[in-house]
């Protein structure tokens, strides 16, 4: 069942192929929306997914979530230095990107139809919470990663991009909610009316993303896709990466119940949103579209072996 949801992801993006070959979008539009979709839809996106599903209590009791999301990306990204360290590439801007494709992986589009199909829809909280520490991870160590590990002022300025300020604005308005309590009519009306607006934004983000993500694809050559680095960073992505994560699971001893939901992320393809980020920051959106589709072809073998071997 998983597998044709992944079919569905890629239809989505076909659409975006489809949309660039026939000449009717174009490379601005592409790079303009790709900037949107940072700055305004997934901001939107995860201020509204925050304050809906998470309390004070859920980010207190639940904490190993982000912290396990954030422990697979941080995985990636020390292997993401060795490697970039080891292989050759054309330009900094491939290197750059390639280093964000062995951090940043797809945590939450595909792993939420698995999730459901295997534990049902009473794990779903867990996995948005888990999101949590994947939202750090991309706007610390994933634009690290994709501006060259260099902390120069405009680094720490993205750093401090419009999704990180949304991530820590959330905290604060999740806490407040509870150590303030609001009973005047009038602004929780208020409240729930713009926050409604924010969630229909936030709610376009996906949609948006996967065909904008498709569109760049229809770009691209694919002649290159079994040129050694792309095979390389499949192999990092989807095998190395997650058995490293699976086994820093086991050492820190972190229960089942969480380790499930840790476990179905961690052996994810590349992000999808990797291909919209390039692009809005600058990088190798080519070698990001490329990398994506490769990867999720191949996991469509890896997922399903690695979920029948843990099982």
């Amino acid at each position: 069942m998983f597998i044709i949801k992944i079919f569905s992801v890629f239809l989505v993006l076909l659409i975006g192929i489809i949309v660039k070959k026939r000449g009717l979008i174009s490379s601005t539009t592409i790079k303009e929306m790709s900037v949107l979709i940072t700055k305004v839809f997934y901001p939107s996106l995860i201020f509204s997914s925050f304050l809906k599903n998470f309390s004070a209590n859920d980010l207190i009791k639940n904490y190993i979530l982000p912290i396990g999301t954030f422990l697979i990306m941080f995985s990636g990204y020390i292997y993401g230095i060795i490697f970039t360290k080891l292989i050759s590439f054309e330009n900094e801007k491939e290197k750059n990107t390639f280093h964000f494709q062995c951090t940043i992986n797809n945590y939450s589009f595909l792993p939420l139809p698995i999730i459901l199909f295997l534990y049902g829809e009473k794990e779903i909280p867990k996995l948005i919470f888990s999101t949590f520490g994947s939202e750090i991870s991309v706007w610390t160590i994933g634009v690290l990663s994709l501006t060259g590990n260099k902390l120069e002022k405009k680094v720490i300025k993205n750093l401090l991009s419009i999704p990180m300020i949304s991530i820590m604005v959330s905290i604060l308005f999740i806490f407040l909610k509870k150590f303030i309590g609001i009973d005047n009519k009038f602004l929780l009306e208020t409240g729930n009316s713009i926050l409604n607006i924010i969630n229909l934004l936030g709610n376009a983000t996906i949609p948006l993303a996967l065909f904008i993500a498709g569109a760049k694809m229809g770009e691209v050559n694919f002649v290159n896709l079994f040129d050694f680095k792309y095979l390389f960073l499949s192999f990092l992505r989807l095998i190395l990466i997650p058995i490293t994560s699976i086994l820093l699971f086991n050492i820190f001893l972190i229960p089942y119940e969480i380790k499930k939901i840790l476990i179905v992320v961690a052996i994810m393809p590349s992000a999808i949103a990797s291909i919209v980020l390039s692009e809005a920051f600058d990088s190798d959106s080519k070698f990001a579209a490329e990398t994506v589709f490769l990867t999720h072809i191949f996991s469509l073998i890896t997922i399903p072996l690695f979920l029948y071997i843990i099982k």
